[in-house]
C-alpha cells in the first residue's frame, strides 16, 4: 500500500500547474541566457546622412570641350598630372617629413589604441593580488573568543587568482566600441585630409613661386629696356634734342621698376621659406632655382559627377563623427539599465609559506552582482540629452561640410573657366600694348611726341605683362585647389 501510494499518479490539476511552472521557468531561463550571452543593444543604429547635392557640378559644363588629357587622376600622387619633376620631388619630401602629417599619424595611432582599450572590455579581467600579512590582535578586542580571551599574533599569506567580467546585456560596451571605431576612422580620414592639404599647399606655393619668377623675368626684361631708354634720352639731351625733364622721367621709371623687382624678391623669399616648412626643413639652406612659369593647367572632364565629393576626406571624417555620436546615444541609454557583473577567485591561503600550496589551503569564490540606478537626480536623462545634442551637431556639421565642399568645387570650376577666357583677353592686351610701345618709341625718336607718351606706353606694357603672368599663375593654383576640393582628383573610384 505504501509503495502504491507513493507511485500513485498526481492529480490532473496539479500536473497542469507543474507543467505551466516548468514551461515558465524554462522560458525564463532561456530568455535570461539569451540576454546574458547575446544581449540587446539599446540606442539607435547608424544611418548614413543624406545631404542635398545636385547630380553634377554646374561649372563643369562650362569647361573646355577640347580636352586632350582625360585620364583620371589617382587618389594618391595626384600632382603627377602636372608633369613637373620638380613638383614631384617636393611632394615626396613633404609626404615623408611634414610635421602636420606626423602629428596626424600620431592621432591615428592614439585613436587605434583607444579602440583596442575599449574592445578589451568585452573580455574578462584576470589578475592576481598576492599579499603577506603578519598581525597582532589585542587581548581586549571585541568578541575575543577564538583565542580564549588572549592576544593573538598570526601570519596570513594569500596567493589568489581573481577574475571579473561585465556582462554586456544592454550593449553599453558594444556601442562604446562602435563609437571608438568610428572615431578612429574619422581620425584616419583626418590624416588623409591633412596629407591632401599639405600636398596642395606645396603645389600652391610652388606655382606661386613660379609665377613670381615669371614676373621677375618680365621685370628684368623691362629694366633692360628702360636702361636703353634712359641711355637714349640722355644722348638726346646731350645733343640738345630733349630736355632734362625727359631724362628724369626715364630715370624715375627705371627706379620704380627696380623697386618693384625688389618687392617681388621679398615675396619669392617668403614663398621659399613657406615651402621649406611644408617639406619639414628649415628655411636656411633651402632654395629653388628661378624658373619662369610655363605650365599649362590640365583639362577638366565635362560633367563631373557631384558624388565624387563623397571621397573628400573631410566629408568622410564628418560622416564618421556622425556614426560615433550615434553610438554614444546607446552608451548613454544603457546607463539606465542594471550593470551585471561576475566575479571569481581561486587560490591559496595559509599562515605558513611552506604549506601554502597544499590542497587543504585552497580558496575559491564565485559571485554575481547587479548594480542598478534608482535615483540620480536627472543625471542619466541629461547624459542622453547631451549625446542626442552632440549627434545633432555632428549631423549638421556633416551637411555643412558637404554644402561647403560643393561650393568650393563650383568656385574653382568657375574660376578656371573665366581665367581661361581672361588669359586669352589679357594675351591680346599684351600684344596691343607692345605694339603701342613700339609706335610711341618710334614717334619719340622722330620728334613727333614727348617722352611722356613713351613712359605711359612702357608702364602699360609692364602692367599688362605682369597681369598676364598673374593670371597664368592663378590658373595653375585654381587647378590645384580644384583637385583638392574633389578629394584628390576626378576619378570615380579611389585608388
Amino acid at each position: 500500500m505504501e509503495c502504491m501510494s507513493r507511485c500513485r499518479p498526481l492529480n490532473p490539476d496539479r500536473r497542469t500547474e507543474d507543467a505551466m511552472r516548468y514551461t515558465i521557468h524554462r522560458n525564463s531561463v532561456a530568455f535570461l541566457a539569451c540576454v546574458l550571452l547575446t544581449g540587446c543593444m539599446v540606442g539607435p543604429n547608424y544611418k548614413k546622412p543624406i545631404a542635398p547635392v545636385p547630380p553634377t557640378f554646374t561649372g563643369a559644363s562650362t569647361t573646355s570641350a577640347n580636352s586632350t588629357d582625360q585620364n583620371p587622376i589617382a587618389y594618391t600622387d595626384w600632382w603627377k598630372v602636372f608633369h613637373d619633376p620638380v613638383l614631384n620631388d617636393l611632394e615626396s619630401q613633404a609626404d615623408a617629413a611634414n610635421r602636420d602629417i606626423k602629428i596626424a599619424v600620431a592621432h591615428v595611432d592614439e585613436a587605434a589604441a583607444t579602440t583596442k582599450a575599449t574592445r578589451s572590455q568585452l573580455f574578462p579581467f584576470v589578475g592576481t593580488d598576492v599579499s603577506a600579512l603578519r598581525a597582532r590582535e589585542a587581548q581586549n578586542r571585541p568578541n575575543n573568543g577564538n583565542t580564549s580571551g588572549r592576544a593573538a599574533t598570526y601570519n596570513d599569506i594569500q596567493l589568489p587568482l581573481v577574475a571579473s567580467y561585465e556582462i554586456d546585456a544592454w550593449g553599453r560596451v558594444r556601442r562604446s566600441i562602435e563609437s571608438s571605431r568610428a572615431t578612429q576612422e574619422a581620425t584616419e580620414a583626418d590624416l588623409r585630409f591633412v596629407t591632401l592639404s599639405v600636398e596642395a599647399g606645396v603645389a600652391v606655393n610652388y606655382y606661386n613661386l613660379r609665377e613670381t619668377d615669371q614676373e621677375l623675368t618680365i621685370l628684368d626684361s623691362t629694366i633692360e629696356t628702360l636702361k636703353k631708354s634712359l641711355e637714349l634720352t640722355t644722348n638726346l639731351f646731350h645733343h640738345g634734342l630733349s630736355s632734362e625733364l625727359e631724362v628724369k622721367q626715364s630715370q624715375t621709371l627705371l627706379d620704380q621698376t627696380i623697386s618693384q623687382k625688389q618687392a617681388l624678391e621679398i615675396q619669392r623669399a617668403q614663398l621659399e621659406h613657406g615651402l621649406a616648412v611644408l617639406l619639414g626643413r628649415t628655411a636656411e639652406g633651402f632654395s629653388l632655382p628661378k624658373s619662369p612659369n610655363d605650365a599649362v593647367p590640365p583639362q577638366i572632364p565635362i560633367g563631373l559627377p557631384a558624388d565624387l565629393l563623397e571621397r573628400r576626406p573631410d566629408i568622410v571624417e564628418a560622416d564618421r563623427n556622425v556614426a560615433a555620436a550615434t553610438a554614444q546615444i546607446g552608451v548613454a541609454k544603457a546607463a539606465y539599465f542594471p550593470q551585471l557583473s561576475l566575479t571569481g577567485l581561486v587560490g591559496y591561503e595559509s599562515t605558513n609559506a611552506t604549506s601554502l600550496l597544499n590542497w587543504q589551503n585552497t580558496i575559491a569564490s564565485l559571485g554575481a552582482s547587479a548594480a542598478a540606478p534608482i535615483f540620480t537626480g536627472g543625471r542619466l536623462k541629461a547624459g542622453v540629452e547631451q549625446a542626442q545634442a552632440t549627434y545633432r551637431q555632428s549631423l549638421a556639421q556633416y551637411e555643412k561640410t558637404v554644402l561647403v565642399s560643393y561650393q568650393e568645387t563650383e568656385d574653382q570650376l568657375s574660376a578656371l573657366h573665366f581665367l581661361q577666357e581672361q588669359s586669352q583677353s589679357q594675351g591680346s592686351a599684351v600684344l596691343e600694348a607692345t605694339e603701342a610701345q613700339n609706335i610711341a618709341i618710334s614717334r619719340y625718336k622722330g620728334g613727333l611726341v614727348s617722352y611722356l607718351d613713351v613712359v605711359f606706353a612702357e608702364q602699360t606694357v609692364l602692367a599688362n605683362e605682369r597681369t598676364a603672368a598673374q593670371i597664368a599663375g592663378e590658373r595653375m593654383v585654381a587647378s590645384v585647389v580644384l583637385i583638392k576640393t574633389l578629394g584628390g582628383g576626378w576619378n570615380g573610384t579611389t585608388q
